[in-house]
């Protein structure tokens, strides 16, 4: 197979979307859930459970993805990470309940948080070699990549 045909064949961050022809459908379903439970939140704030999409990063190191997301007030006990070679999956539930036995309430919140986000990965990896740690509230996941490709080099451009 010469060089042309193999460069044909990679497929690139660009094209991703093509390799998955569900992702974008499940991009837009992911986008309408949380619309709606916001609203929801909105309308009847005590009637909907809270579930909250974390804020994450993704980093590309060459030879690793790493994923890093924001899960404050959860226990590291209560969280939960799937794993594929193209996706990967994070889950918490966290809870701040506190009992009063002596007190009457007019009004009263629970600190209830459930956490969900499913991310689809630009590269094949490794799952079964995958770390994670957990440090104050912040989850970091590094993948190996299957096939290590070079850091991409940044280029700065001056606006006029």
């Amino acid at each position: 197979m010469t060089d042309e045909k193999k460069e044909e064949k990679r497929i690139t961050p660009k094209d991703y979307w093509m390799s998955d022809p569900f992702a974008e459908m499940r991009r837009v379903f992911d986008t309408f859930r949380v619309n709606v439970e916001d609203g929801l939140e909105r309308l009847w704030p005590s009637q909907v459970p809270a579930l909250k999409r974390p804020r994450v990063d993704v980093l590309d190191l060459g030879d690793a993805i790493q994923v890093v997301a924001d899960l404050p007030g959860v226990k590291k006990e209560d969280i939960e990470i799937n794993l594929t070679p193209e996706r990967i999956e994070i889950s918490a539930e966290s809870s701040t309940e506190t009992e009063r036995k002596d007190e009457d309430y007019a009004y009263r919140e629970r600190g209830f948080a459930s956490y969900r986000r499913t991310l689809n990965l630009h590269a094949d990896v490794l799952p079964d070699k995958a770390a994670a740690t957990f440090k104050s509230g912040v989850l970091e996941v590094t993948i190996p990549k299957k096939e290590p490709t070079e850091a991409k080099k940044k280029t700065r451009v001056n606006v006029k």
